[in-house]
């Protein structure tokens, strides 16, 4: 019984490896140019968003980061909101199912259904190495022991 496991876990192996390495060489290392179905972060990066107001649209920040899931698919935008001309602007992450593109004078602006308020409101996003040093500021402060007095 053991040799038939060995014997089919070598010929799914030996089958695999070619099918990889065939997948692999159908895609080149290097890029010549942008293909019809390809789009470059720079369309959204510095992207206007705008929210809906009583008077409108109104612009609530621009993007300054995309977040790409697993699958190297854009599933969320960093919005820098707030401050003057990018000074003391708080990143917000906003799901990219939750904006629209639309076009004004030929630009892009992508929509969010939140209101200014709200997007002030939420919390700031982190990234993986701000929830890092976090963790480990917070380690450091529970780990150093209380001051004592010197020995008279």
């Amino acid at each position: 019984m053991r040799t038939l496991t060995a014997v089919t876990l070598a010929l799914a192996t030996a089958t695999a490896v070619p099918a990889i390495a065939a997948a692999q060489q159908m895609s080149p290392p290097v890029m010549a140019e942008q293909s019809p179905d390809q789009v470059l972060s720079d369309k959204y990066i510095g992207a206007e968003v705008v929210a809906g107001s009583p008077e409108g649209v109104e612009s609530v920040g621009t993007v300054s980061d995309l977040v790409l899931g697993p699958d190297n698919k854009i599933v969320g935008v960093i919005v820098d909101v707030g401050g003057f001309l990018g000074v003391a602007a708080k990143p917000v992450g906003l799901s990219w199912a939750s904006l629209s593109e639309e076009q004004n004078d030929g630009e892009l602006m992508l929509r969010t259904s939140l209101s200014r308020a709200e997007l002030e409101e939420a919390p700031e996003f982190k990234t993986l190495e701000a929830k890092q040093v976090e963790s480990d500021q917070k380690m450091m402060e529970q780990e150093q022991p209380p001051a004592t007095l010197p020995a008279q």
